[in-house]
């Protein structure tokens, strides 16, 4: 019944949220860019990562359900699925994710914080996931990608950088925006902001992650070409 109630409320609210999305599609930005709908921020960092409407809801939950299928033991005495929410509002795992962009031919390699993201070779990359972890009980974490573009890209200017949680609500009204251009480099995908927010080369990455370190525990993907085509999307 939990479920059940969910996902009626879910799609009541992404009706407002598709909506929302397909306006940003006629801005001028040409970034695609999902705003944050309930916890479904792992959706939202997959879809900005590529650049697509590629997973919907429904897709994490199909996986999320075969991942606990797979091993229920995981969910402890009261059988509760460890990999999302269960009301269904989302909060998906990284094995959820992970299982995800394997259907698409993607993988996932974890990046090692002691090393300095400036002096690791992101040429063969296709974006980066980061994980902002919970520092308490009943905070829960957050998933938000950052990609690389090769050309000029003019888009609305975000009005305030906001750095780990909390990621408190805009104060500007969405519609009051200018546009910059900006040269080729990373763009914060974050699902929690009005427009995407340009970063700049790898060395202001590095400062960007950096900085978000010294509030949070964070963990850093890397989102690359799978070397051997998955059959994992005719298994799930």
């Amino acid at each position: 019944m939990p479920a059940m109630i969910g996902k009626y409320i879910i799609e009541w609210h992404d009706t407002a949220i598709e909506k929302h999305n397909r306006n940003m599609k006629l801005r001028d930005s040409p970034i695609y860019h999902e705003r944050q709908s309930f916890w479904l921020c792992a959706k939202h960092s997959l879809n900005n990562v590529l650049q697509q409407e590629l997973y919907t809801h429904a897709d994490l939950e199909r996986i999320a359900t075969y991942l606990h299928e797979l091993h229920p033991e995981e969910g402890g005495w009261l059988k509760f699925n460890s990999h999302k929410n269960f009301l269904g509002f989302g909060d998906y795992d990284v094995n959820v994710i992970t299982a995800a962009l394997h259907e698409h031919g993607y993988d996932l390699v974890w990046h090692d914080n002691r090393m300095a993201i400036d002096s690791v070779d992101l040429s063969g990359c296709v974006g980066l996931i980061v994980h902002i972890q919970p520092t308490w009980f009943f905070r829960r974490g957050h998933w938000f990608a950052i990609k690389h573009f090769n050309q000029p890209i003019t888009a609305p200017v975000v009005p305030v950088t906001y750095v780990g949680q909390p990621r408190a609500s805009r104060s500007v009204d969405e519609d009051e925006h200018h546009a910059v251009t900006n040269g080729p480099g990373f763009w914060n995908l974050d699902s929690k902001i009005v427009h995407p927010e340009y970063i700049g080369n790898q060395t202001d990455l590095d400062q960007f992650l950096g900085n978000m370190r010294k509030k949070n525990r964070v963990h850093i993907l890397l989102i690359v070409p799978m070397k051997v085509p998955s059959s994992a999307s005719s298994s799930i």
